[in-house]
C-alpha cells in the first residue's frame, strides 16, 4: 500500500513538473496565451477604465462619476485571468491525450487519473498565484493613482481580504472544471468552444428561458464569481461562501466524470502494447547504437 501511494505521488509530481516545462519556452502558451490574456489584458482594461473614469471625474460640469467600492475593483481580473487559466488548462489536457504525445502519455502514466490531477495541480497553483498577485496589484494601485473614483478601494478591508483569499480559490475551481471538461470531451477545439459557450453564453442567457432565474442559481461560474465577493445582479439562496463551495463541488464532480471518461476511452481504444510513438523512439535508439 505504501509503495503504491509512493508510486502514485511520484507520477503526480512528475506530471506537474512536466506541465510546468511544457507551458514554458520561447514559443509557448505562456508567452502567447497566459501573459497577454491572463495578465496584460485585465490590467490594460482595468487601468483604461480607471483612466477614463478619473478624467470624467476631474471635469467640472454635469458629468458625475460614481465612486467605485472594493467589491467592484477586481472585476476584470476575475473575468479574464481566472477564465483564461481555465481555458489554457483545458486545452493542455485535451492536447495531451491526442497524437504521439497521447500515446506516450498512456505508457508514462498507466493510471489515467494521475495526469488529470497533475494538470489540475500545475495550472491550479499557477492560476491561484497569478490571480492573487493581480488582485493585490489592482487594489493597491487604483486608490493611489485614481483617488477621485477609486478612493473607496481598500485592500485591507474585509472585502479586500476576501478578494485576496477567494479569487485564487475560484481560479483553482475553474481550472478543475476546465480540465475535467476537456477529459470528457477529448477534443481541444470542442473543449474551448464548450467552455466559452458555457461561461459567457449559457450562464447568462439561461435566464431568458422559463424558470430561467431559478436555473441560473445553479450555474457554477456565476456562483464562483459571486462567492469571491464581487457585486453581481445574481443572488443564489446560499450566499457568497455557499456559492464558492457550490462551484468547488461542481468542479470536483466534473473532474471525477472526466477521469471516468478518460479511463473508458483508454479501455476502448488504448493498448498496453508499444504504440507507434514508443516504437519510433525505440527504433531510433537501436539505430544509434554502435554495431
Amino acid at each position: 500500500m505504501t509503495a503504491t501511494l509512493t508510486a502514485v505521488a511520484g507520477q503526480i509530481g512528475r506530471g506537474a513538473r512536466a506541465e510546468l516545462t511544457r507551458v514554458g519556452g520561447a514559443r509557448s502558451i505562456l508567452l502567447y496565451g497566459l501573459i497577454p490574456g491572463a495578465v496584460l489584458l485585465p490590467l490594460v482594461i482595468t487601468l483604461g477604465v480607471a483612466t477614463v473614469a478619473e478624467r470624467f471625474a476631474s471635469i467640472s460640469g454635469s458629468i458625475q462619476v460614481t465612486s467605485v467600492t472594493t467589491t467592484n475593483s477586481a472585476y476584470w481580473v476575475i473575468t479574464f485571468t481566472v477564465m483564461i487559466w481555465a481555458i489554457v488548462a483545458a486545452y493542455a489536457q485535451a492536447t495531451a491525450e491526442r497524437g504521439a504525445l497521447g500515446e506516450l502519455t498512456r505508457h508514462l502514466y498507466p493510471r489515467r487519473w494521475t495526469g488529470l490531477v497533475s494538470r489540475w495541480i500545475a495550472y491550479g497553483v499557477g492560476a491561484a498565484l497569478c490571480s492573487a498577485a493581480l488582485v493585490a496589484l489592482v487594489m493597491a494601485s487604483l486608490p493611489t493613482f485614481f483617488p477621485k473614483v477609486y478612493s473607496g478601494v481598500d485592500i485591507g478591508s474585509p472585502e479586500g481580504v476576501r478578494f485576496l483569499v477567494t479569487v485564487p480559490v475560484f481560479a483553482v475551481f475553474a481550472v478543475g472544471i476546465g480540465v475535467g471538461l476537456a477529459a470528457i470531451i477529448g477534443h481541444p477545439a470542442g473543449t474551448v468552444v464548450a467552455l466559452l459557450g458555457w461561461t459567457y453564453v449559457i450562464e447568462n442567457a439561461i435566464s431568458l428561458v422559463p424558470d430561467g432565474y431559478t436555473l441560473q442559481q445553479y450555474m457554477p461560474f456565476l456562483n464562483g464569481t459571486f462567492g469571491t465577493g464581487q457585486e453581481l445582479a445574481f443572488m443564489p439562496p446560499w450566499g457568497p461562501t455557499g456559492g464558492l463551495l457550490y462551484c468547488g463541488a461542481v468542479a470536483l464532480v466534473i473532474f471525477v466524470l472526466g477521469g471516468l471518461a478518460l479511463s473508458f476511452r483508454f479501455r476502448r481504444t488504448g493498448s498496453r502494447a508499444p504504440s507507434s510513438a514508443v516504437r519510433a523512439v525505440l527504433a531510433g535508439r537501436r539505430a544509434a547504437r554502435p554495431s
